[in-house]
């Protein structure tokens, strides 16, 4: 038997403008079937605006909206710049904190030990175990979760990353044109989102960064841990 070889998908850009027409026109009609929930410029599979939910839970979200052009759709990503700006710090704090320690540390601190579980008829299933926590002498005698929150808080504190407000695009999706947008607000609701839509399209639907960076004071002063732990947990409802 001949082995058929694997076939990437076309991106949405590179079909013909009939079939982006008729994508087009589908996501009109569930858009407007959609704005009792979401407004009528946008639509999305996830819950907006639930409530009872803590700020520090409405941080980023998914939608699809319609381009200009009448066969464009843009599926696009949502994140405030609180979220970029502990995304970032904690990257930076795990550069910091993966520049001590040599690849066999790092292969240890990362090895998942498999053992038996339980059976399945004859079928044996197996649990996968993080190994414990292991203090470093290259960290200062603490663990690599220990280092990182500790190398976040100094950043935060002392060289703090700068965030932008972003249009960023991405034309490889398989249905629509992935679009990254990072906006200078504190949460992101359905007038955040149809603001960023807005804006977007006053821009000339192209990529776009603010030459201007958010400022200090509108971004956080704790990290990200340290706000969940503030925080508490959260259940959604249901």
């Amino acid at each position: 038997m001949r082995r058929r070889k694997h076939s990437r998908f076309t991106p949405f850009t590179a079909l013909s403008k009939r079939r982006q027409r008729d994508a087009f026109v589908r996501l009109r009609w569930k858009i407007r079937g959609d704005a009792p929930i979401y407004g009528g410029l946008f639509t999305s599979h996830l819950v907006l605006d639930e409530p009872g939910r803590p700020d520090l839970y409405r941080q980023w979200f998914d939608f699809l909206f319609l381009g200009l052009d009448g066969r464009s759709i843009w599926n696009a990503s949502i994140t405030t710049g609180n979220l970029q700006f502990w995304d970032r710090t904690q990257n930076l704090a795990v550069e910091q904190t993966y520049s001590h320690l040599s690849e066999v540390e790092l292969e240890e601190e990362y090895r998942w030990k498999c053992i038996p579980a339980a059976y399945v008829g004859r079928e044996k299933l197996y649990r996968l175990i993080r190994p414990e926590p292991c203090r470093h002498a290259a960290l200062e005698g603490l663990t690599v979760k220990e280092y990182e929150e500790r190398a976040a808080a100094e950043i935060l504190r002392d060289t703090p990353p700068e965030i932008h407000e972003t249009f960023r695009l991405d034309r490889s999706y398989r249905y629509g044109i992935g679009l990254e947008i990072i906006v200078a607000s504190p949460i992101i609701d359905r007038t955040v989102i149809e603001g960023a839509i807005r804006r977007f399209r006053e821009l000339g639907e192209t990529d776009w960064q603010n030459p201007n960076p958010i400022p200090r004071d509108h971004l956080p002063f704790q990290t990200e841990a340290e706000a969940m732990a503030a925080a508490g947990p959260y259940m959604p409802p249901g």
